[in-house]
């Protein structure tokens, strides 16, 4: 808690743009920024001058992250009576005027890698230590207002043919450049008729993430696990969940979870007691669906023969993570990584904390019903508005689970990615390292559209989800309610596509049906996400 103290008081501090040529202004720090100081935080602590090689020019210089217009050093002095520094090959004359002090960089930053070097220090045998956060988000949506008028007219036209509503964030160099809401939070009634008074979608309303919350909640927590040496992919899952055994459960490797090669199937109905694994497999306690999951649900492939995407999968992953941390999976992501951010509005089972649902996006119409074609005991009636919905999570696992359960809202979600594309750090905070993103995030041995657990744009096979002009080097996930996130390191971007599109009347196709929600291109995302590329320069 002191350390979220901290980070939210050092939020407060303001930047006050200055010269960094000879002329140049500094001034004392805070208490709090003091605190910061003496821990071990940010993305470079660096004390200077080091004798880390051999061969002379190596020492003394360092790469870091920036972006143009933004950037700070924590300088203390110690006993340094002046400082020279060369950043990004203009010359800094620091002098003593006080012990702690804080550089405004932001004229000097570039996009991308910036450069710092030690030039002098004087007395010779004096040291300092220089402290850089990581970048963190800002606006500028006056910059690019015009450039994305053909995602506007698109999303619009859509919305005036019957598609629910979306709300759009693309974040390009550390700045928030498209920030939109279009058509409405809530649009139809229960039958599938239109609202006498449809609720607007805001750039602030809350969506269930689905999917996407196996990145930004399971993937995350892992991660972190990883980086703090917590947790090795690597090793059994029975290595760290015992009761894990039988059928070949002894083989499988947490990894094997997250490539979606351990073997399960999809997905298995524990909601409906004529599921087709049977009745015993019937469950609507969280308790027992995982007891279900450790020791009795059945393999549908051998292990590593083929990636097979799975729910199973991370509902396993989510009661790793619960078992490693002590806490429950919706706990220790708010305490590690929410809470820390600031992130107010990212949850799960917000109308259990405090939130309306007239502050959230509506899904399907009629409970889980399918506009009246699905059956079951457990079933909710009327349009779904602040309850996860996914069956699986919400009524097997009280809406918190490994696979599903996240809200969020779009600019949420995008501090979130921002720290992927910034390796695992925001402000003066580190949340995974640099190595474990990596790891991560490089394309599966099985298939290279998956790392572990993200999707990934190589070889152009997923462009439906990143578009036509996507990096090799992208990744993201996709959320089954009509979420879509991409992650862009090539080209310092991030896109969020936040849609409602399961809040859409159900269309009989001869035996099947179909969500109407589901052919607009708004709602598949590779069109507007080429667009969003070719809007850019």
């Amino acid at each position: 808690m002191l350390r979220a103290v901290i980070f939210a008081v050092w939020a407060l501090v303001s930047l006050h743009a200055c010269s960094l040529l000879p002329d140049y202004h500094s001034r004392s720090l805070t208490d709090a920024e003091q605190l910061v100081m003496a821990g071990e935080h940010g993305q470079l602590v660096l004390q200077w001058p080091e004798q880390r090689s051999e061969r002379l020019a190596l020492n003394n210089k360092r790469r870091f992250l920036a972006y143009a217009g933004q950037g700070e050093l924590l300088i203390d002095l110690q006993q340094a009576q002046e400082l020279q520094l060369r950043l990004n090959q203009q010359l800094l004359t620091l002098t003593a005027t006080a012990q702690q002090q804080r550089i405004d960089i932001s004229k000097l930053t570039r996009n991308g890698e910036n450069r710092l070097e030690l030039v002098s220090i004087k007395p010779a045998n004096a040291q300092v230590q220089i402290s850089i956060p990581y970048p963190t988000l800002r606006s500028d949506l006056t910059s690019y207002a015009t450039a994305f008028s053909a995602v506007d007219q698109l999303i619009e036209q859509e919305i005036r043919q019957g598609f629910p509503g979306a709300v759009l964030v693309v974040v390009k160099d550390g700045v928030i450049i498209k920030h939109s809401a279009y058509g409405y939070a809530e649009r139809y009634q229960a039958d599938g008729t239109l609202l006498s008074q449809p609720r607007l979608m805001q750039t602030d309303t809350l969506f269930d993430i689905a999917s996407n919350s196996k990145m930004y909640a399971t993937n995350y927590a892992l991660m972190r696990l990883v980086s703090e040496g917590k947790l090795d992919v690597t090793k059994p899952v029975q290595y760290y969940l015992p009761e894990y055994q039988g059928d070949g459960r002894e083989q499988r490797t947490v990894s094997d979870l997250l490539y979606h090669t351990a073997g399960y199937a999809p997905e298995v109905h524990f909601f409906r007691p004529d599921n087709r694994h049977g009745p015993q497999f019937y469950s609507l306690n969280k308790a027992d669906t995982e007891q279900l999951i450790l020791t009795q649900v059945p393999f549908a492939t051998e292990r590593g023969t083929a990636a097979v995407y799975s729910d199973v999968d991370y509902m396993l992953l989510g009661m790793l993570i619960e078992r490693l941390s002590g806490l429950s999976l919706d706990q220790y992501l708010r305490q590690q990584f929410y809470l820390p951010l600031g992130l107010s509005h990212t949850l799960f089972n917000p109308l259990q904390h405090g939130f309306s649902r007239e502050q959230i996006a509506a899904t399907e119409l009629d409970g889980n019903s399918r506009g009246g074609r699905v059956s079951f005991p457990a079933n909710r009636q009327g349009v779904i508005v602040g309850e996860v919905h996914d069956e699986k999570a919400f009524y097997s696992f009280q809406g918190v689970a490994g696979h599903a359960g996240l809200f969020s809202t779009a600019e949420e979600l995008a501090v979130l990615m921002a720290l992927s594309i910034q390796g695992g750090g925001y402000g003066w905070q580190q949340f995974f390292t640099p190595a474990t993103l990596a790891q991560f995030v490089a394309p599966s041995p099985y298939d290279h559209r998956f790392g572990l657990g993200w999707r990934t744009a190589v070889q152009g096979d997923l462009d439906w989800h990143f578009g036509a002009y996507a990096s090799d080097s992208a990744y993201g996930h996709t959320g089954w309610t009509g979420t879509a996130t991409v992650i862009d390191p090539e080209q310092r971007l991030l896109v969020v596509l936040l849609t409602n599109k399961k809040h859409s009347p159900i269309v009989a196709e001869g035996d099947s049906y179909r969500f109407s929600g589901d052919s607009f291109e708004t709602g598949r995302y590779g069109s507007i996400l080429t667009l969003i590329y070719q809007a850019l320069p």
